[in-house]
Parts: structure tokens; sequence; C-alpha cells
């Protein structure tokens, strides 16, 4: 039993970009689409379509229940249920931000449906509680490339808009192969943390100028919570003017360039994972400099990618 619908779109991303872990994310231009339903039997119904979608769960521990959910408790409505209908063009649970873009699906999709006027803020305080990867969570909702900076005492973001020619090759292990590292894999030490803002400010300053691509060559894999057989030696695979890092959580390697001169990267680094018994298939991605908030603005057509242009250096509410 529904009563209206409405249909929420967000950008994939990749967190950890190019080995700045916990620092740096680049909007993708693939998307998590949603419709979602309102009901009023306080059932929940999810179906999901995508690559991985066996490890959506259909239930009321969907991230997007949760956080719709989330935001009708802050603002002191109750939740009587909903249907959703969501439809994924990226692997689930292999570094592509599938978590953060339910999250920001669920915040928007109750917004829209009970007319809450959630504000940026608190969208992104919601947001922040059910997914701790914040550098994901700003690329999704800003676009471009989200990049972390210390300014006295104070970690700031800011976002940047990036040339048309990146391309982002990504080699995607079988899930079946996937494993998670050991407990404390990703305690970074203070040098490890500072090496990896110095990192995100390099990628701003060549992602945001055409042209730099020769510079990208610095390796700084990055460390994954999901691993595979082969990872560290597939990691050290790269050419002058790319750089092979461990997209997200992993297990998913990304090779980055200019142009399309990644693609014979990818497929030795699917031919490293294969001689170590792990099947994989590799895509090809472009950056996209827009994100929830413009596909998502009222009166936007979710179908329709809006234009890009605007300056996304500007300061906002999620850039503090």
């Amino acid at each position: 039993m529904t009563d209206r619908s409405v249909l929420i779109r967000v950008p994939a991303t990749v967190g950890n970009f190019g080995g700045a872990t916990g620092c740096a994310a680049l909007t993708l231009d693939a998307a998590l689409n949603v419709r979602a339903s309102a009901r009023r039997d306080e059932r929940v119904s999810v179906r999901y379509f995508g690559e991985n979608g066996e490890r959506v769960p259909r239930d009321s521990s969907n991230l997007a229940v949760r956080a719709m959910q989330s935001a009708l408790e802050h603002k002191e409505q109750p939740f009587l249920g909903v249907e959703l209908e969501m439809y994924g063009s990226v692997p689930v649970a292999v570094g592509f931000g599938s978590s953060t873009a339910a999250v920001w699906a669920g915040l928007l999709a109750a917004d829209r449906l009970y007319r809450l006027g959630l504000g940026e803020k608190e969208l992104f305080e919601l947001a922040s509680m059910l997914e701790p990867r914040t550098d994901n969570l700003r690329a999704a909702w800003l676009g471009g490339f989200v990049a972390s900076f210390q300014e006295g005492p104070s970690l700031l973001y800011r976002s940047t808009m990036v040339p048309d020619d990146l391309v982002l090759s990504v080699v995607i292990p079988e899930i079946g192969s996937v494993r998670n590292r050991a407990a404390g894999g990703l305690n970074l030490t203070a040098k490890d943390r500072a090496a990896c803002l110095d990192r995100a400010a390099l990628l701003t300053g060549l992602l945001s100028q055409p042209g730099r691509a020769a510079e990208l060559d610095r390796n700084l894999a990055g460390v994954a919570e999901k691993t595979v057989p082969g990872l560290d030696e597939a990691l050290r695979l790269s050419a002058p003017g790319q750089v092979t890092f461990v997209c997200g959580s992993g297990p998913s390697i990304g090779i980055l360039s200019q142009g399309a001169e990644s693609e014979s990267t990818a497929r030795s680094v699917s031919d490293c994972l294969a001689w170590h018994g792990v099947a994989s298939t590799v895509a090809q991605f472009r950056a996209s400099n827009s994100g929830a908030r413009d596909w998502n603005a009222t009166g936007t057509d979710i179908r329709t990618v809006p234009p890009v242009g605007r300056d996304l250096t500007q300061r906002s509410p999620l850039l503090v």
C-alpha cells in the first residue's frame, strides 16, 4: 500500500582516492538510482537491481531505510514504512561508495516524501552518523574531487572541479575472493596521516589543471580494508603518468590517467590477480563534477545529468 513516490539519484564515489586514506574522494559518473514510495502499513519492501545485489539487505537494516528513519526521528515524525526500488550501476561492497550512496538516498527520499525541510548542515550531520567516511559523503554531495587540508588546528575540506579527460580504469575482483584484513589494518600513524594529507594536496593541484598527468606517478597505494590474493603485487603495476591505488575500502584497484592510457595497465593488473586465482572484471569511469545536491535539486529530473561548469571551490556548510 503506497501513496506517493520520489526519485533520488546519488553518484558513486571512490574514497581514499589515490592513496590519500581518509583525506580524498572522487565523484564518478555512475550512480545509485532509487524510487522511494511511502507506505502506511509500517512495512518495508526493498528490491535491488545491480551487481552483487545479494549483499543488499531487503529489510529495515538496509542503510537507505535506516537513513529515512533517522531523518524522520530527527524531525519527530513517525516512520510508517517504505517501498524502495534501487538500481545500482556499480558493484556493491568493492570500493565505490555504495554505503555512502544508500545513506544519501535515504535521507533525500525522506526529506522529499515528507517535506521535512532539512538543510544542508542537518543532512550532513545525519549522514555522518550512519557513514563514517566523510570524504565519500562530501564527494557524493558536492561532486568533483574533494580533499581535506590542514588549516592551523582545524581539518577543512575543499571541492575542486576536474578535467573532462580524466579516466579511471578499475579492476574489480569477484566478490567470492574478497576477505577482510585483520583488525587494526587501517590504524594510521601521525606520519602516515601527514603523508595522506600531503597526497591529497598534490592530487588537488594535479586534478584541477589539465595536462599535468605526467606528475601522477608518485606511488602511495593506500591501505585496503578488504583484500584478495595478489593485491599487493598488483598495486605495484603502473606506468608513467598513472597512479595505481586501492579504491575506497577495497579491494578494487583503480588506475588513473588522462585519456585511455590506463587500459593496458588495468589488463596487466587483472592478469596479475588471475595468476593468483582471482577472477576480475575491468571497467572505466569518468569523473562527475556534479553531485547529489545538484542532481536532486527541486524540479530537477534525475534522468538528466545537470550541466557542469559551477565553481565548486566556494565554501559550503559541508566544507567546514
